[in-house]
């Protein structure tokens, strides 16, 4: 027997996708209401009609306690629908998890591609871009911090020398880490700058606020940084809206990134806005911002840490998990 859960706001909705997915021939088995969001429903192909259906098919004992468990997680992060029916359908299909934490990084794991940024050697400048607010200056200095505590050399530029104050927010951590700032205006001092330092071990790059709706803000930074071999790493915030996610990282893919952080975890509750935007963007999961401590620097995320945050171990709905249990 095949078993397949569908979730819709309506029950006609619902209906059709089990047509779509599964055929005339599928047969209802249950139907459920989430207050808020609509209808579930389980249905079966491969059903003997001379016979009463047994709960227990639905799966091993537990599955779809495990089930419930994960989908709650994803309605209270705010995925939107067409992410979280992918990831139903998936952990729908897992049977050997043994807990909603495992059953869920599976399904993540299909569905996102996980790439921490490297800690040494890295050949191109690594630039956080990513727009006004985002916590671009805070993932430079955790990403430097981390590299000093480890011996490594680190250069630090930036070329946010127009906003009030953007200079001096940057230069008070890298004085404390003893690195030296080095200012760019242009493309020509950027390229110039960057050979100066390309011997370290780590290069960061601190840019100006972009505006991702403005196709001339996007394509300045493209052209800033193609004068030398970097990568941009675009930081969207965890706790905004689905949809604002989703063109942030469409827009800034456009001009090279591939890989996105995930910052204010530590003020933000909500991670489905941020997740929707990788998955609309097709950018690797590389590393998240959990507290406002530079010392903590940034970590580096993976299936199981991601589903840690989707649903803490805390059985209280609005606990989050500590930064020390999602980076064990």
């Amino acid at each position: 027997m095949r078993l397949k859960t569908f979730s819709a706001p309506t029950m006609t909705e619902a209906m059709a996708l089990v047509k779509d997915h599964m055929g005339s021939d599928a047969i209802i088995v249950s139907t459920q209401d989430i207050p808020g969001t609509g209808v579930r429903l389980t249905a079966a192909l491969d059903r003997d009609p001379d016979l009463d259906f047994d709960i227990a098919d639905q799966g091993p004992p537990g599955h779809q306690e495990l089930l419930d468990h994960a989908e709650e997680a994803l309605l209270r992060h705010n995925l939107p629908e067409r992410l979280r029916l992918r990831l139903f359908d998936l952990m729908g299909r897992e049977s050997g998890a043994t807990n909603a934490q495992q059953l869920l990084a599976s399904a993540l794991d299909e569905i996102f591609d996980f790439s921490p940024l490297p800690e040494k050697n890295t050949p191109r400048a690594l630039a956080f871009v990513g727009p006004p607010g985002c916590g671009k200056t805070l993932a430079v200095a955790k990403t430097a911090a981390r590299a000093v505590m480890k011996k490594r050399k680190v250069a630090v530029l930036t070329t946010d020398y127009k906003r009030a104050g953007g200079v001096a927010q940057l230069e008070a951590f890298t004085r404390i880490l003893n690195i030296k700032l080095t200012l760019v205006r242009t493309p020509e001092e950027f390229k110039s700058q960057f050979a100066r330092v390309r011997d370290a071990d780590m290069v960061l790059v601190d840019t100006a606020s972009c505006n991702p709706y403005v196709d001339t803000d996007i394509k300045a930074l493209g052209g800033f940084m193609s004068v030398v071999p970097s990568e941009p790493v675009l930081v969207n915030p965890a706790g905004l809206d689905a949809d604002e996610c989703a063109d942030i990282a469409n827009a800034f893919a456009d001009c090279g990134v591939s890989r996105m952080v995930i910052s204010r975890l530590d003020v933000a509750s909500r991670l489905g806005g941020a997740l929707y935007g990788a998955d609309s963007g097709n950018l690797s999961l590389c590393n998240v911002s959990m507290t406002a401590q530079v010392a903590d620097g940034l970590t580096a995320i993976s299936p199981v840490a991601l589903a840690k945050l989707l649903i803490p171990s805390h059985r209280a709905e609005n606990a989050k998990p500590s930064f020390s249990e999602v980076v064990k």
